[in-house]
């Protein structure tokens, strides 16, 4: 049995991992290594934050030496994956968290999962009993949810005090807390304070956990009463209604909460018949619901095949199947005494999920290869009509490993439309957004391209930065010379014409901060469907008249007032 860790080594712990984060944060920001590559950067933000955090936070308990041990080889199973999710990412675009996620989200709800097990365990003992892991599960994440409440305060304290000598226009306190030399270490010190003040209440800890099972003994009848209605009116209605009205997600919530307050309120159901047998009842149907949800996921897959928030989707599903299933096989087995056998479903599902979990962040189960894998097999086999094909979705969403497979596609490809999209999308993905990118996206002759102002050009590389929306999904762009006034230059239209709409802009010389420049306006209306095919040839044929507006504008003083659409 080792001894408990002092407030001394927690701290310099934290002071330690707020150290490393400042570097890895000015590596990102003055960009040098290991910012230059992912992968590293990726694998160095894993460790840093897993291993100095679980240290803190496992502290809540006497750690014994297997505990480093285990901890040591998490912390590079953990480095390994944050390696290979990085080198599935695109440096050219940013930012780099927002490819990432889930990641960030995963490694915690494994951390969560893995610091029960690898405090409780040993040599001897390398499989603890559920009470003893369920125990250990409540003390971390009491002394966890203490930590960031205290966390939150102290970054509340500090608003409030740069916020106060901001008022008297003194900003040197809003300066200095921006500063990552000092909110690194004012971050992880307070998390460590928390974990130091909440452990040392153990007492406090007992009573809240108790105050939380009380709470689920009430609400677990609720939440089944629910249940049970609920299921009675999808008897009356259209199942079409709730998979259209995101009804599936809602019921994993459902069944999520009954299967959690049941775990808490074991003193209710071992005490009170009548409880556990409305209990029982609406246990048997926690699997229908699960039915209900996986149909209406499967046939989404069918429609559109797999995409990362399917396939989290199907691994929710198939955990939260499992655990009703064995929960039900347990009610079965067991009449009297199903709700003390529990926990032979909960700790090797729990297992397992840690498993899965750690599996989908590498090559094992990477969920970006198998959609990737779907869409374009999909496409491939005519599943998919071109037309409805997302080649931003592959490039946007689903890394590097999307990013090749359209590069490997555009050779192949022989829908115009669909190449000129999937051309689109590795532009923009693949080049930094320039004039000269975007002119070369654009449906117009090389000596009009050539004859456009430099300052239009500009202006229009700034409208594509603003307005990436429009490009998300376009088929088709034109740039065309238009005469909409009196003035001796032209103005521009510029049209982007999606599958479903076509928008148009104007771009037009006009006074911008008391000086001639290029900006750009907006035709109301949205045009769609087949109006959209007949507009965009009528103005590449230039088969459209220019006319004069019914109402002229009233002009007061310097400012102009023009009559809009009706409400």
């Amino acid at each position: 049995m080792g001894n408990l860790l002092s407030a001394r080594q927690l701290l310099l712990a934290a002071l330690l991992q707020s150290f490393l984060l400042i570097i890895l944060h000015q590596s990102v920001e003055f960009e040098f290594w290991p910012a230059q590559s992912p992968h590293w950067l990726f694998a160095a933000y894993s460790l840093v934050v897993f291993l100095p955090s679980t240290l803190i936070y496992s502290s809540f308990t006497q750690l014994k030496r297997a505990f480093y041990t285990q901890l040591g080889m998490y912390a590079l199973l953990f480095t390994l994956c944050g390696y290979y999710i990085g080198s599935q990412l695109l440096p050219e675009r940013a930012p780099l968290p927002s490819q990432a996620w889930p990641y960030p989200l995963i490694i915690f709800l494994a951390s969560v999962l893995l610091v029960p097990w690898i405090t409780q365990n040993a040599k001897e003992n390398w499989l603890p009993d559920y009470d003893t892991l369920s125990r250990a599960m409540g003390r971390f994440l009491l002394v966890f949810a203490a930590a960031q409440l205290f966390t939150l305060s102290v970054l509340m304290l500090l608003m409030l005090w740069a916020g106060l000598f901001e008022v008297i226009e003194i900003s040197f306190f809003t300066e200095l807390f921006s500063e990552p030399w000092f909110y690194y270490p004012a971050i992880t010190l307070s998390q460590a304070i928390g974990v130091i003040q909440a452990r040392s209440r153990s007492n406090l800890a007992s009573q809240l956990f108790a105050i939380c099972r009380n709470f689920a003994t009430l609400l677990l009848p609720v939440l089944v009463a629910v249940a049970l209605l609920f299921i009675i009116a999808v008897s009356f209605s259209e199942l079409e209604t709730l998979w259209k009205n995101g009804g599936s997600a809602l019921i994993f919530v459902l069944v999520g909460a009954i299967v959690l307050c049941l775990n808490l309120a074991k003193d209710a159901l071992a005490q009170r018949l009548w409880y556990r047998r409305f209990i029982a009842l609406g246990l048997v149907l926690l699997p229908c619901y699960l039915a209900l949800s996986g149909w209406g996921l499967q046939l989404r897959i069918e429609q559109y095949g797999l995409s990362l928030a399917r396939l989290w989707a199907v691994l929710i599903a198939l955990i939260s199947m499992a655990i009703c299933l064995g929960y039900v096989w347990q009610l079965i087995a067991y009449k009297a005494s199903w709700h003390t056998r529990l926990s032979t479903i909960n700790r090797p599902v729990t297992l397992s999920l840690l498993a899965l979990l750690i599996a989908t962040q590498t090559p094992l189960l990477d969920f970006r290869g198998l959609s990737v894998a779907s869409q374009i097999e999909r496409l491939k086999t005519g599943i998919t009509q071109p037309a409805d094909f997302d080649p931003r979705y592959l490039a946007n969403e689903l890394g590097k490993q999307g990013l090749q497979a359209l590069e490997a596609l555009q050779q192949e490809v022989s829908d115009g439309q669909l190449k000129r999209r999937i051309d689109t999308a590795l532009a923009l993905e693949t080049q930094p957004l320039t004039s000269q990118t975007l002119l070369a996206l654009i449906e117009m002759s090389e000596d009009e391209k050539q004859a456009l102002p430099q300052a239009l050009q500009n202006a229009l590389e700034n409208f594509a930065r603003h307005n990436t929306h429009l490009f998300d999904d376009a088929t088709e762009l034109l740039l065309k010379p238009i005469q909409l006034d009196n003035t001796p230059e032209p103005e521009y239209l510029f049209v982007a014409s999606t599958q479903q709409r076509v928008e148009l802009r104007v771009f037009y010389l006009g006074v911008i901060d008391g000086k001639l420049g290029w900006q750009s306006g907006y035709m109301e209306q949205k045009i769609y469907d087949r109006q959209s095919q007949d507009l965009l040839d009528a103005l590449r044929s230039d088969n459209f008249e220019l006319a004069e507006p019914r109402f002229k504008e009233l002009k007061v003083g310097g400012q102009r007032y023009q009559l809009n659409s009706p409400f």
